[in-house]
């Protein structure tokens, strides 16, 4: 490689590198580098470390509704901090820093191994794992305080695993894959769709006899469901579905179709892997239109390269695709909650990254003009660093913590509030009790009932604070519940320039 790629990749990596810790640096913008569901997360990690399973609310409500294995893990941070809430998520910070590190490592290592024959496949290996590290929305999603990063490095890991053996699957090879596919399961149950789609490629494009690849397959498939199953019959049997209750309460107000709309911006995103599509303009027709109509030349691009494509890179080629379909249909027409896209469709990105960062290799060698090739390449650092600082003005905001800096001002942390959203907030307050039915099997039974308002009251709640939308709750007539709340509670904040709403117990 030449001396300015070389630079190049270096100063991906240290901008990627800073980015992630620099928030270590100020308290307050470490806290809002976690998400609101990842202080969910947080809190049922806490629990557990200080002796009250998985649970909510002060350890006094169960819940399943996260992620296991990242939870687990963050847990034993707790453990270790003695439940600090602060120097935890310090401690948690690096930890995921170092796993997105050694996510863009292996997927370099993935990168050189998968286009060893190729001519240049180190630079578009490199340029691949330093673009993905340093982008970021990327660097958002590896370090929100949830599983994203872990998913993300497990993907690659598993996909390494299927392509470092072909003639040579044995059985004990595929028990011990089926294990670790398990696994990537308890990271993010949606994992599924992973683990069908290496089913079907070494079932259809492996290359030993089929009968081999079949027993291979069923036992590598029978492996990882034993594997998840302790989760499983956990779910099934103290929460009456194998679905997190997470996933339940957003299929409350899922409608068939709603989310295709939002799935062209995301996956444009994905492909061109640093450059983000502001989510003020991703709803917009004509930006919806414009983003299919770069997919549609991007699959019309990779139909033509087919027949190019070496039998490894068929064989992941088609592994993503099965991957990237089952993800569309399932999200597209199934599940709600349109703005979590980018980060459900997260681990699809070091492969897309791969592919972008061979176009642009090839497309380079095509450029004629030397002085034009630099242009493109100051511009294309140029975009970089300025997505960088604006990312780094946007740590400075979280979307929740004015309703925490309310409720430390203004209540007792022997009080109990409530609220629709409560993962920030009842991270730092810990008599929480949350009311979307998210991580709230009572909730979710209120929800779907349409007691919510009667569960407020029988729960003896004296505070709800949350964004100001709360406000209606009072405000306007509920026909849907059976409870009118006006009569119990009344509006003490309504502000809508912090989005800020409180709602206290009449005396």
């Amino acid at each position: 490689m030449n001396k300015s790629f070389v630079i190049l990749i270096i100063l991906f990596i240290g901008i990627g590198l800073f980015s992630r810790l620099e928030p270590l640096l100020d308290e307050q913008r470490m806290l809002n580098t976690v998400s609101e569901d990842g202080y969910l997360m947080m809190t049922i990690a806490r629990n557990i470390a200080l002796g009250s399973g998985m649970s909510t609310a002060e350890g006094t409500i169960p819940t399943n509704g996260t992620q296991p294995l990242a939870t687990f893990l963050w847990s034993g941070v707790y453990w270790l901090e003695n439940g600090d809430k602060i120097n935890s998520i310090f401690w948690i910070t690096i930890l995921e820093c170092l796993i997105a590190t050694l996510a863009a490592f292996l997927l370099w290592r993935f990168g050189l191994y998968l286009l060893r024959e190729r001519p240049k496949h180190n630079y578009i290996a490199s340029l691949a794992a330093a673009t993905w590290y340093v982008s970021p929305f990327i660097s958002n999603h590896t370090m929100n305080g949830l599983e994203t990063g872990l998913y993300g490095l497990m993907v690659i890991l598993a996909v390494m695993f299927v392509i470092s053996r072909t003639k040579l699957w044995t059985i004990s090879y595929s028990i011990l894959l089926g294990i670790f596919l398990g696994l990537v399961f308890w990271t993010r149950n949606d994992a599924s769709f992973l683990i069908l789609a290496i089913c079907l490629i070494h079932l259809f494009m492996g290359e030993n006899k089929f009968w081999q690849r079949f027993l291979q397959v069923n036992i590598m498939g029978i492996t990882s469901v034993l594997v998840a199953l302790p989760w499983l019959i956990y779910n099934k049997l103290n929460f009456d579905s194998i679905m997190p209750i997470s996933g339940q309460a957003q299929a409350l107000t899922a409608e068939l179709g709603q989310n295709l709309y939002a799935l062209p911006p995301v996956l444009v995103e994905y492909f061109f892997v640093f450059l983000p599509i502001p989510n003020s303009i991703q709803k917009l027709t004509p930006v919806i239109l414009l983003c299919i109509g770069i997919l549609i030349g991007i699959f019309l691009i990779l139909s033509r390269l087919w027949s190019y494509l070496q039998l490894q890179e068929r064989r992941i080629f088609v592994l993503v695709a099965i991957y990237l379909t089952g993800f569309s249909l399932f999200y597209g027409l199934y599940f709600g909650a349109a703005h979590f896209l980018s980060r459900y469709f997260f681990p699809l990105s070091p492969f897309l990254a791969i592919l972008w960062a061979a176009i642009v290799v090839w497309a380079w060698q095509k450029i004629p003009w030397q002085k034009l090739r630099y242009g493109m390449a100051i511009l294309f650092i140029a975009i970089i660093v300025g997505l960088f600082a604006r990312n780094h003005l946007l740590k400075n905001k979280h979307q929740h913590f004015q309703v925490v800096e309310w409720v430390a001002q203004n209540v007792a942390k022997e009080t109990w509030v409530a609220a629709v959203q409560t993962g920030t907030l009842g991270y730092f307050h810990d008599r929480t009790i949350n009311l979307d039915g998210k991580v709230n099997p009572e909730a979710l039974e209120a929800r779907k009932h349409r007691q919510v308002f009667q569960y407020i009251l029988d729960k003896k709640i004296e505070y709800l604070v949350d964004w100001v939308g709360i406000a209606e709750w009072v405000e306007k007539p509920h026909a849907k519940e059976s409870v009118k709340l006006e009569k119990y509670f009344e509006l003490l904040v309504k502000d809508s320039n912090q989005n800020l709403a409180v709602l206290r117990k009449k005396l």
